[in-house]
């Protein structure tokens, strides 16, 4: 609120064509009429000068003939939350900060309201110290922080080895090397993903195989895995969607029976137990992302993480360009290799984080109990499901509308009015097979994965993070429910 008060305020005196003039010069579209003791008498937009003109008042007259009385004011004291909430629902564009004797002092423009952002990093002064620390060293690359961010990984996943790597991508193309997957081979996943765990496989000429999801853990069918299982076939790349795990008893017995490969893809998972057991520790490989919207953040960064040495040894060569890792012959490239390095600042904001990961993960299991408790009885609404012997580690929140009463123009239209509300939300995800390149490659078409195409229909992501309050959770609630009823009176 650094706006000039004075430029925006007139004297009850003041005329039409004074209080004109001072929109023009102002450019915030109103003015505040005072009297001397600054107290407000009254708020005059452009629209209202405007609409005066047309009913014959003329420049000479008074503008506090024309201005609203008594406009609506806000206390300093008042939340911005509530003050957004108040100018959404009254469609006003400003409100007047007065003090316990209504005498102006400020002005807070809707314009200046952060609205509620779909996901906010929690980055505290440790996050800050620790990268100051390393700006003070001469290790900018692969370095001490990298190696202290690998063990702290290692440690808390309960694995033998943890390569940084520069994204989760980087992280999942690499393993479908390590693995030694080529041209014709096969990748089995779901369609219903970030885009990147089906990807990978194309990285390498590989052809990803979709098998459609459980309705609810929204995880890959794994009842359904065996049936697309043929001779090319050489991995499993399950996806802890939301931070769900997949059913990996089952899906690591079908890949011991078949001799398949498996490589989680847990980047948005990490935290998350099945049956007491990290996910990321059950394939031959893991890999976790640390993008801004993820459990923790190192910026932009992945990690590796298996018991296999031989694929760590390939991964942390193949990251660095396919060097030599041994020390005396460190710039020998003995391999294809790829700039996939993490910075030693990332790898130090990670370090940081998971100092801090068990508060992080409760605030989040704080902030999903919130949203819990505040949706499980709207009607038309499905809460994320959690399945049993199940510790979620929550990456986003994302709701499902019943499918029977909305249609995907519906669910958009109801994102389109939380967004106009300041509450960003969006769809998660949109099925990798109809990704026009996907159809152009492979054929596919609507129907392939009709469980994956009617939860992506029907999904709504809200704002998720680990700072959100309650008072904004409830007010997303409130307008969530109040356009949802809309929806149901209108049909």
């Amino acid at each position: 609120m650094n706006k000039e008060i004075n430029a925006i305020t007139l004297k009850e005196d003041a005329t039409i064509k004074e209080a004109m003039e001072s929109i023009d010069k102002s450019g915030m579209g109103f003015v505040l009429i005072i009297n001397k003791d600054k107290k407000i008498l009254g708020m005059a937009s452009d629209g209202d000068i405007r609409k005066a003109l047309l009913y014959r008042e003329k420049f000479e007259s008074l503008i506090k003939n024309i201005m609203v009385k008594e406009p609506i004011t806000a206390l300093k004291e008042t939340p911005a939350i509530e003050l957004l909430n108040i100018m959404l629902e009254k469609s006003i564009r400003a409100i007047p900060i007065v003090d316990i004797n209504k005498t102006l002092i400020d002005v807070v423009l809707l314009s200046e309201l952060k609205s509620i952002p779909l996901s906010n990093p929690d980055i505290s002064n440790k996050e800050v110290e620790i990268i100051s620390q390393v700006l003070g060293t001469p290790f900018l690359s692969i370095g001490p922080k990298v190696e202290e961010f690998e063990e702290k990984i290692a440690d808390y996943i309960g694995v033998k080895h943890a390569i940084a790597v520069n994204s989760g991508t980087s992280g999942l193309h690499l393993c479908v090397r390590g693995l030694d997957i080529k041209d014709g081979d096969e990748i089995i996943t779901a369609p219903f993903s970030f885009i990147a765990s089906a990807n990978c496989a194309l990285f390498e000429r590989a052809n990803p195989v979709f098998v459609d999801i459980d309705k609810d853990n929204l995880c890959i069918n794994a009842d359904k895995i065996e049936e697309k299982i043929t001779k090319k076939t050489k991995a499993i790349l399950p996806v802890h969607i939301f931070g769900h795990p997949c059913e990996m008893d089952k899906i690591m017995e079908i890949a011991k029976h078949y001799n398949l490969a498996v490589i989680e893809d847990a980047c948005e998972a990490l935290g998350t137990e099945y049956k007491n057991k990290k996910a990321g520790s059950f394939g031959d490989a893991g890999v976790f992302a640390f993008y801004p919207n993820k459990q923790i953040t190192t910026g932009e960064g992945g990690m590796i993480v298996t018991n296999n040495g031989k694929i760590a040894d390939l991964c942390r060569s193949m990251r660095n360009q396919g060097r030599n890792e041994d020390d005396k012959h460190s710039l020998e490239h003995i391999r294809l290799g790829y700039n996939y390095r993490m910075s030693e600042l990332s790898a130090a904001l990670g370090v940081a984080q998971m100092n801090r990961v068990d508060e992080i993960l409760e605030k989040r299991q704080r902030i999903a109990n919130f949203y819990n408790k505040r949706l499980e009885k709207i009607d038309g609404i499905k809460i994320p499901y959690i399945g049993p012997n199940i510790n979620m580690s929550w990456f986003v929140y994302v709701i499902k509308l019943d499918d029977k009463r909305f249609s995907k123009k519906g669910r958009d239209q109801i994102i389109e009015k939380l967004n106009a509300k300041g509450i960003n939300c969006r769809n998660y995800f949109s099925p990798i097979h109809l990704e026009s390149f996907y159809i152009e490659m492979f054929g596919y078409k609507k129907g392939d994965f009709p469980i994956t195409e009617c939860v992506s229909d029907s999904t709504i992501a809200l704002p998720f993070y680990n700072n959100l309050t309650e008072e904004e959770i409830d007010y997303i609630c409130k307008n969530l429910e109040s356009i949802i009823n809309f929806f149901k009176i209108s049909s």
